[in-house]
């Protein structure tokens, strides 16, 4: 079954910074790919984060975010780096509860027709911790692990075209 969503963790899987929630906002532009915060941390999109996008978006594939944060960091940089437009109902909430936020994604999108099984679905991740959960909760969605089982974002084209 082909790739139809991919959902993607934030903190160090689509920029460098552990955990963007310890971030003082308001953000200054320090580049395309970069921001610092009010205290003068900088946090940076990783390498390829566009293009993978793009990409993407190119092959009418879906995209979405479930990240354990604060939103108002995220949907900050998200905005800043003119990166909005590429997620779908992004899940941005303060609590380990990843699954739930998927669920309620794909509730969400099969409320608006958008009806995806469960291995249609790629979850990017760079802690394995929530991808057992995950399945739980909404059925055998496919896992990547950022870090150890690919470490460029490139390489998850190769995985969502075959």
């Amino acid at each position: 079954m082909a790739i139809r969503l991919v959902i993607l963790d934030c903190d160090r899987t689509l920029w460098d910074h552990h955990n963007v929630t310890e971030l003082r906002l308001p953000f200054t532009k320090v580049d395309r790919d970069a921001l610092r915060d009010a205290d003068g941390v900088e946090v940076r999109l990783l390498p390829g984060v566009r293009e993978l996008l793009s990409a993407l978006r190119g092959r009418g594939i879906l995209i979405s975010i479930a990240s354990w944060n604060d939103p108002a960091p995220v949907l900050a940089i998200l905005d800043q780096l003119s990166l909005s437009h590429f997620f779908t109902r992004p899940k941005v909430e303060p609590h380990p509860f990843k699954e739930r936020a998927i669920a309620a994604l794909l509730q969400e999108l099969a409320a608006e027709g958008v009806a995806l099984a469960p291995a249609e679905v790629l979850f990017v991740d760079d802690r394995d911790l929530h991808f057992p959960l995950v399945r739980l909760a909404v059925g055998p969605v496919r896992t990547v692990h950022f870090g150890r089982e690919i470490s460029e974002l490139h390489q998850l084209l190769q995985i969502v075209t075959g």
